[in-house]
């Protein structure tokens, strides 16, 4: 180590906190319930190269995604040596970094006597970036100029100064500029909240030394990282696993992974996944590679520090024109369900190396449902994006988490209350569904039944639902979690059954949307399910007795 020990660790946890303290200035000074209440949105400090040094604790598929675009500009697009004080670099272009159109990100340095010792980074998730759908998920778009305004990185403000010609464009190209543009600024405050708090680490502790743990923090992670590695049985591992459908083709999509442990390093290749698709149920590298280090940092030691240390041990493959890293212009405004496919994939491949630690199958896909108002009636226009969860799968000593947001979302749930407040929509049912958890030793979580009533007097409703068909899979025995489901006004004469993947469906005034989403998968023989647990879970209501009986052969008297 460059510093002593004490130092390290007291300067190393005060970045983590520099980044938490980015993350609730955004919390707090945020206008969409996206970012404010679902907290889709991360934080990051970064060293003058582009790579991570601290990051907070916000969504896993924003692992390290921000360095790519940083790295991108800084090689060729905006040198650093054309970087000012005061500057902010906005862009979300998906094929130079970025994941998806709605993920905005921006970055500002940290000058310290002329010179650049870090630089701060914030990644929203915008309600609103234009296209040709609210919300910019076009379920049908086929080329990514469909889902709205590409921002490829420039000065959002230079010097000091904002670019008030790109924000006009930017408010005239999204259908909510209020609530955008709000969180942009809110971007824009966290970026100096976090330059103030590497100044003041830098102040205390001197250049020379912040720099020297900035260094320390990437060699521990690394040799971290390899240590844990080296635990694992060395081979050759490989998983696979679909997803239902693109939306516009019934043909679904095959993910394949191969995982090579040799020597402290993991090589992940991809070879062998379907080639990306004329629809925009695709993922670019970026979204590839925080869905792999996910995966493998979960599994191996969730306490080290992500830093760019953590991804080096980790080499990833992914074939250029697949849908694990498609070419322009594809669109890829629906690269969760890719990315949730490709961690069910890699657990798959996990499962043989270290079982005890891998869950079965989870509701894998980010549920993603948009509302909105067209401004027909006397409501102003209006868009409500939000994120239902599923079962979480069975592990070997406990059942799945019901209606759990599992693997690389970690988002919250947006309160109803907060909800009905601010949209015409009422919520008439919200209740776990029984039977929809997997079979097994242990059970999988429960998925839920959420039901909204549309109370404007029209708009559409968009969804991006996945694991419609592919079943999420059990493990070592355990059966699969059920299926996900969705109607329009499902108690009615006439229920219209929906697709996973809904495009401009029409919603006029008490029209109910209903969302049945997926369980988890069991783990482990039902045969081996201690009888008492069997019991609980009819007398609480998760399982009927009739699946009592028929899964796990066991009658259960209930009166």
């Amino acid at each position: 180590m460059r510093v002593n020990p004490f130092t390290f660790e007291i300067v190393n946890n005060a970045l983590i906190g520099v980044a938490d303290q980015m993350a609730a200035t955004i919390l707090r000074t945020s206008y969409s319930t996206v970012v404010r209440e679902m907290l889709d949105y991360s934080t990051a400090v970064f060293d003058p190269q582009g790579h991570i040094i601290a990051q907070s604790c916000r969504i896993p598929i924003h692992l390290n995604s921000m360095s790519r675009s940083l790295r991108t500009t800084l090689e060729g697009i905006i040198p650093i040596e054309e970087w000012n004080e005061g500057d902010i670099i906005i862009t979300n272009d998906p094929y130079l970094g970025g994941q998806h159109l709605p993920d905005v990100q921006t970055f500002m340095p940290v000058f310290v006597g002329g010179e650049i010792v870090a630089i701060c980074g914030t990644l929203d998730h915008h309600l609103d970036v234009g296209g040709m759908r609210p919300g910019s998920y076009a379920g049908d778009a086929v080329e990514i100029f469909q889902e709205g305004l590409r921002i490829p990185p420039f000065k959002l403000f230079e010097k000091g100064e904002a670019n008030k010609r790109f924000l006009a464009i930017f408010d005239a190209n999204v259908r909510q500029p209020e609530q955008t543009g709000g969180d942009l600024r809110a971007q824009a405050a966290a970026l100096s909240i976090g330059r103030d708090g590497v100044l003041e680490l830098v102040e205390r502790y001197g250049r020379e030394t912040f720099e020297d743990c900035l260094l320390d923090a990437i060699d521990i992670s690394e040799a971290r990282m390899r240590a844990k590695i080296r635990e694992l049985p060395e081979g050759e591992y490989s998983g696979e696993y679909w997803v239902d459908d693109d939306g516009i083709t019934d043909e679904r999509i095959k993910i394949k992974v191969k995982l090579t442990i040799k020597d402290g390093t993991i090589h992940v290749d991809f070879e062998g996944t379907d080639k990306q698709r004329r629809a925009p149920t695709n993922a670019t590298i970026s979204s590839t590679e925080s869905a792999t280090y996910f995966s493998i940092l979960s599994i191996l030691d969730p306490t080290i520090s992500a830093n760019y240390g953590l991804y080096k041990p980790i080499s990833i493959f992914a074939p250029t024109g697949t849908v694990v890293n498609a070419e322009s212009p594809a669109p890829v405004v629906g690269r969760n369900t890719i990315c949730h496919t490709i961690v069910s994939a890699i657990m798959m491949a996990l499962s043989k190396v270290v079982p005890e630690r891998v869950t079965a199958g989870y509701y894998a896909n980010s549920n993603v449902h948009i509302l909105s108002g067209d401004g027909t009636g006397d409501i102003p226009p209006w868009i409500l994006f939000d994120i239902e969860v599923g079962g979480g799968g069975a592990r070997l000593t406990k059942d799945g988490v019901d209606c759990w947001s599992q693997g690389i979302h970690n988002l919250a749930n947006t309160p109803i209350e907060m909800i009905e407040a601010m949209y015409p929509l009422q919520f008439t049912c919200y209740e776990f569904l029984e039977d929809t958890g997997g079979a097994g030793r242990t059970r999988g979580g429960l998925g839920v039944r959420r039901d909204i009533r549309f109370l404007d007097k029209s708009g559409t409703l968009e969804t991006q639902f996945d694991k419609f068909k592919v079943e999420p899979f059990g493990l070592e025995g355990g059966m699969p979690g059920a299926t996900g489901k969705l109607f329009l006004n499902p108690d009615s004469n006439s229920p219209l059954p929906l697709r996973s993947k809904t495009m401009n469906q029409r919603m006029v005034k008490d029209d109910i949307f209903s969302m049945f989403t997926q369980g988890g998968g069991g783990y482990g023989s039902p045969t081996e399910r201690n009888q008492e647990a069997i019991r609980r879970d009819v007398v609480e209501g998760k399982l009927t007795p009739e699946r009592a009986q028929a899964d796990y052969g066991v009658k259960v008297d209930v009166k």
